[in-house]
């Protein structure tokens, strides 16, 4: 046990322990090669109700080791997040904008077309000095200090809006960022942080959601315990919708002294937020021994199973609930990892070619619901031969979850 990341007031519960775990996106050329592995447990605080990895994984660790993986974040909603920063009071074109990584590109480009006269983002070299070559994200929320915050604010100066999407649940040390950000910003200035909304995932116990870079697992209620440690208050928050996974955005104004508060989350709503999460932990064991009946249904005529997408979702489900002897391999549709294996369950990762109903009883999904009608449009031989797609998730219409005996 040991203190929140969050609060620091108190240690927080262990709710669940999945062993050792891979870092997923080290694909491997051999099913056998060692991998990077550290322990993954979940743990959530009682005091703020955040839920949180036990132990992060380091940083450094996390840097891919292929030049081609990307991170891709859901984007329908950002001209109403820009509409809303518009409307904030204090907030005029002509400022300055940044942000903290590519993922925020294409927000400052919208910044730029509605006035903001100039926008920048950290680079992970040259503002914080990272060595590593395919440093990303996971970098900029390892290597961001105060004191580089600093520098960079006096290079570039300090800005009028700073955002921040998909970063700070990356964080080892997050309130370690969030006083970062606030070096950044003007007395004044308005800071955007995105995250993904667990509360749903939690809700009906997807484990998939436990990826070994997200350190912290907010809610509505739970992320603006953050902004205390960068001079912030909230000004506002809203949760967009989106298949798998929404997302919440919070809005915060810098504060002319450190004495801001981020709205803090009621008694009743933290005790609601770790009881979730305390019943999450308890139900894996029961979902973990359901999956396997229900695969074990699936696989006809001695055939296996085929998974679709060689990602992290996949990589978790197979993993955490141990099923990989009951799949032949996984199908990916990107070049690059055509020949590579999925970390620790060793499966090969394949081209749809060999996806074919003699080959395979079923494939299974561990990708996004929302582009499952394209993946199956692009396989039209399995499906019209009678094979059968199905997801792991469990918001899928096509979730396995729907094939259980109630």
């Amino acid at each position: 046990m040991s203190a929140c990341l969050v609060c620091r007031s108190s240690p927080t519960e262990d709710i669940l322990d999945l062993g050792a775990q891979p870092v997923s996106s080290h694909f491997v050329g051999a099913p056998d090669q060692p991998v990077v592995e550290h322990p993954l447990s979940l743990a959530v605080c009682p005091s703020c109700g955040t839920v949180q990895l036990a132990r992060p994984f380091p940083f450094q660790d996390l840097v891919p080791p292929y030049d081609w993986i990307t991170y891709r974040e859901p984007e329908d909603h950002l001209d109403a997040v820009v509409d809303t920063l518009m409307d904030l009071s204090g907030l005029e074109a002509g400022g300055i904008a940044a942000g903290l990584s590519f993922k925020d590109v294409t927000t400052l480009d919208r910044l730029a077309a509605r006035g903001f006269s100039r926008t920048w983002s950290i680079d992970p070299r040259e503002d914080l000095g990272a060595e590593q070559l395919n440093a990303n994200i996971e970098s900029v929320a390892g290597l961001l200090t105060p004191d580089k915050a600093v520098e960079v604010a006096a290079r570039r100066g300090p800005v009028d809006l700073l955002v921040a999407r998909h970063i700070l649940e990356h964080a080892e040390a997050p309130l370690r960022v969030m006083e970062a950000l606030g070096e950044m910003l003007r007395p004044g200035g308005i800071l955007v942080i995105e995250v993904p909304d667990c509360r749903a995932n939690l809700e009906r116990q997807d484990y998939t959601m436990i990826w070994e870079e997200h350190t912290l697992y907010f809610t509505p209620e739970t992320l603006p315990n953050v902004l205390a440690a960068a001079g912030c208050i909230s000004v506002g928050l809203e949760v967009h919708p989106f298949a798998f996974e929404d997302v919440i955005v919070l809005y915060a104004r810098k504060e002319s002294s450190r004495r801001a508060a981020g709205g803090e989350a009621t008694q009743a709503a933290i005790e609601r937020n770790v009881a979730l999460a305390r019943d999450y932990g308890a139900a894996f064991p029961l979902w973990s021994e359901r999956y396997r009946a229900v695969l074990d249904g699936l696989c006809e005529d001695g055939r296996p199973l085929a998974a679709y997408g060689a990602g992290h979702l996949t990589c978790a489900f197979l993993n955490f609930h141990d099923l990989a002897d009951r799949f032949a391999f996984v199908v990916d549709d990107t070049a690059q990892k055509q020949g590579l294996y999925l970390p620790k369950c060793g499966l090969p990762i394949v081209p749809n070619a060999r996806l074919t109903p003699d080959a395979v009883s079923a494939c299974l999904f561990g990708l996004s619901p929302d582009i499952e009608p394209k993946v199956i449009a692009k396989n039209p031989r399995f499906a019209g031969d009678g094979g059968r797609f199905y997801s792991c998730f469990a918001d899928s219409g096509r979730s396995i979850r729907r094939l259980l005996k109630s």
